[in-house]
This record gives structure tokens, C-alpha cells and sequence, in this order.
């Protein structure tokens, strides 16, 4: 549907021109009107994806990629390194996040120069796919309606007396029947044919269509994501491939005004994709059930009013331990406690207090040589505030992990 598209790669909070030394206002318009779909599905303020500047769109505190015909603009971390390594850290941090297993070879090969974001995950679904079609599509008893003129399963007598009563010659059946046509087969062909409308480049769409023909006699979902599909150890094998589709079939965005395909965007804002990062590589590293994302144990005021959240809480011999992710370059280094936000520093000396916890963290994006936290002490109490940078290029593997999370429990 789109060959051929210009492809543009900014970071996040950054601007990209508009006009005779950049994109076209059509061009400009089409992003833009991608971005607020994404951004309200995201829950985010409209401009929170893409902002209209004067001659030129300005990035925010979101990456990913957004396409629509003939231009793709894609967003990577405000961090320091070239394209490449910025796209590997990226991948890295949704593979873990949304539960993709990629070895680090594998992150290493996807990041080129040559694919940008949406033609990454879209080249790892047709492969993912491939391989399982290889050992067959997955059949089911589907339960089917059908008038026969013999009695097949069951007779709906219902039916049979509303719709077939003066002519009895056809019976209502209700039965099952062992097919291909089930709900995870139909959300699968729906994502490949989104998926080859969406690819860059001519191999890609060749392979998508060579797939496609393997789900030939299955028809497209006309609500893939409302597709209700039972797990069990014979599809299991499908759950990589099915996370995978999902996540491509929640970026398309349906124009309901005019019916056709006008963009994607597949997005994500980095607070939270960080703090989900962060937290699935702590749950992996420290023992079982002591790393919890998200409590809601407190809230502020005593009657239940205005809920206290704290992104991570770590179980330890010495007592709670609060981890508050920040995605913010607070700089290298850190100096200043001006670099901090002041609100921040009250909401950790809020759970604190509360949580009559040992220790509080604020967690942010840093570089290697930032191993060493800086430490503030808060007026009125014994307790300090720990500010920790970790290098997200550093920290590639679960060793890397293990020896942070270490860190992070015995640090004094």
C-alpha cells in the first residue's frame, strides 16, 4: 500500500521542519492527525504525541513510529549514541516489557540503519509466524449454525419453530466442526494483511503474501482484538506470535469518518515503558514475590482520598525499599539538586513516610560511569534520598541485572 515511503528518524523532544527544507503540510498533517488517534489511545493530552509548531512538528516524551502514505517518522530515546544503538536499546526495552524473548543477537540484527521501527516488528512477526505455520495451522472444534436438509448435532427447536415452522423441509442445526477458522487463525490473517499493507520493503511483502496464502481459506476478523482465545498446550507455541500481532493490530488506526487506512502509530510513552522495563528486570533478578510495581496499600489522607503509588517496592531484611522511575536526562552528572524536580522529591518523602520505608530511589536513564548514587538527606527525618542513574546500553542481560539489583538492596 505504501512502497516507497520517506522515512524520517528524530528523538524524542525534537522538532522535525515543515515546509521547502522538510516535510510537506499534507505530510505534516497526515502524522499529525495519526499522532491524536494514538494519543488518545494511549490516554495521553492530544499534542502529547506530536505537537504543531510554526513550520514543523515538534516530538515529545513518546517513541515509536508513525507512518501514513508515502512517510514514516520515527521517534527513538533522547539518549547519547547513534540511531542504531538507540533503536537496539528501544527493541530491547519493549522485547522484555511486552513479554517478546529476543536473544541479544537477535536485538543486535534488527536495530540496522536499514529497518525502521514498525518494519522491525513486522519483519519479527512474519518470521515468528512462519516458523509455527511451518508444523501446521491450529484446528478446533468451532461451533457452527447452519440449515441442512438433514439433521447434523443438534436441532435448535427454538429456531427450528420461529424461522422453520411452515417449512420443515431444512432443519436448524447446531453443531461443531473440526476447522481452521478460529479465533486465533482469524486475529493472525487479519495482522498479516494489515502487516503487508504497512511494509517498506519489497522481500518483506513478498514474504507476507507468500504467508498469507497458508490462511487462505480463513476470513479476516472483522474485531480482531475482541477475538476470545483459550490457551492450551496445544497453542500455546502461538502466544510469542500472538503478542507480537497484537501489539501491530493496536497501532492501526481506522479513519471512521472515510473508511480507509489513513495511518499507524505504534507508540509508547517512556515513563511508562521504563518504569515497566525496570520493574519486569527487578521481578527477574531478586527472589520470587518480594519486587511488587504499582501497591496501592496507602493513600494520603486517611478517609482513602488521593491513593499513594510508588512505581516498585522491594521487600528487604531492613524493611521496604521504594523505587520511583523517572525517564529524564538529568545530565552527567548528576551535581544540582536543581536537575530533580521538587515534586519528586516530595512524592518519595511522602512514600516514605508512609511506607515506613527503609530507603527511597529515584531511578533514572544514565551512562556506565554513574554506578555511584548521589545521596541527599531530607530535613526533619533520618531519612536520605538516593538518586541512581542506570546505563540501559550497560545493562543487556540478566547478570547486568542481577549486579544492579544487588547494588540497589545492599547500597547504605
Amino acid at each position: 500500500m505504501w512502497p516507497g515511503r520517506h522515512h524520517y528518524t528524530v528523538p524524542e523532544w525534537s522538532s522535525l521542519p515543515v515546509g521547502p527544507d522538510g516535510i510537506s503540510e499534507l505530510q505534516a498533517e497526515q502524522l499529525h492527525l495519526a499522532a491524536i488517534s494514538a494519543a488518545r489511545r494511549l490516554g495521553v493530552p492530544e499534542n502529547g504525541v506530536l505537537a504543531r509548531g510554526f513550520r514543523r512538528l515538534e516530538t515529545r516524551q513518546v517513541c515509536g513510529i508513525i507512518a501514513a502514505p508515502g512517510i514514516s517518522l520515527e521517534i527513538l530515546p533522547k539518549l547519547k549514541d547513534d540511531d542504531g544503538a538507540l533503536r537496539a536499546t528501544l527493541i530491547r526495552m519493549l522485547a522484555l516489557a511486552f513479554d517478546v524473548p529476543l536473544s541479544e543477537g537477535q536485538i543486535t540484527g534488527l536495530s540496522t540503519q536499514d529497518n525502521d521501527l514498525l518494519e522491525v516488528f513486522i519483519n519479527l512477526f512474519v518470521t515468528r509466524l512462519a516458523q509455527q505455520v511451518q508444523t501446521g495451522l491450529m484446528r478446533a472444534y468451532v461451533p457452527k449454525e447452519e440449515l441442512l436438509p438433514k439433521l447434523r448435532g443438534n436441532l435448535d427447536l427454538r429456531q427450528q419453530i420461529l424461522r422453520r415452522a411452515i417449512d420443515p423441509s431444512r432443519l436448524h442445526c447446531r453443531f461443531e466442526e473440526f476447522s481452521e477458522n478460529t479465533p486465533l487463525n482469524r486475529l493472525l490473517k487479519t495482522c498479516l494483511l494489515h502487516a503487508g499493507s504497512f511494509a517498506r520493503t519489497e522481500p518483506l511483502r513478498r514474504r507476507i503474501t507468500s504467508l498469507t496464502e497458508r490462511f487462505a481459506g480463513i476470513p479476516q476478523s472483522r474485531a480482531p482484538l475482541k477475538e476470545r482465545i483459550v490457551w492450551n498446550r496445544l497453542n500455546e507455541r502461538f502466544r510469542d506470535t500472538h503478542t507480537l500481532a497484537r501489539m501491530l493490530l493496536e497501532a492501526v488506526w481506522q479513519n471512521t469518518t472515510y473508511g480507509t487506512f489513513t495511518g499507524v502509530a505504534l507508540l509508547f510513552p517512556m515513563n511508562l515503558l521504563f518504569e515497566r522495563y525496570v520493574s519486569r528486570w527487578l521481578q527477574r533478578a531478586l527472589p520470587a514475590g518480594t519486587v511488587s510495581v504499582q501497591r496501592r496499600t496507602y493513600t494520603l489522607l486517611q478517609h482513602g482520598a488521593y491513593p499513594l503509588i510508588p512505581d516498585i517496592v522491594i521487600e528487604t531484611d531492613a524493611g521496604p525499599l521504594i523505587i520511583d522511575t523517572k525517564w529524564k536526562d538529568l545530565g552527567d552528572p548528576i551535581g544540582s539538586v536543581s536537575k530533580v524536580s521538587q515534586a519528586d522529591l516530595y512524592q518519595l518523602a511522602s512514600y516514605g513516610a508512609v511506607y515506613d520505608a527503609n530507603r527511597v530511589i529515584l531511578l533514572y536513564p544514565g551512562t556506565a560511569q554513574d554506578r555511584q548514587p548521589t545521596v541527599w538527606q531530607y530535613t526533619a527525618t533520618d531519612r536520605q534520598v538516593e538518586i541512581w542513574l542506570v546505563d540501559l546500553r550497560a545493562t543487556q542481560n540478566r547478570k547486568d541485572w542481577e549486579m544492579l539489583a544487588r547494588q540497589l538492596v545492599t547500597q547504605v
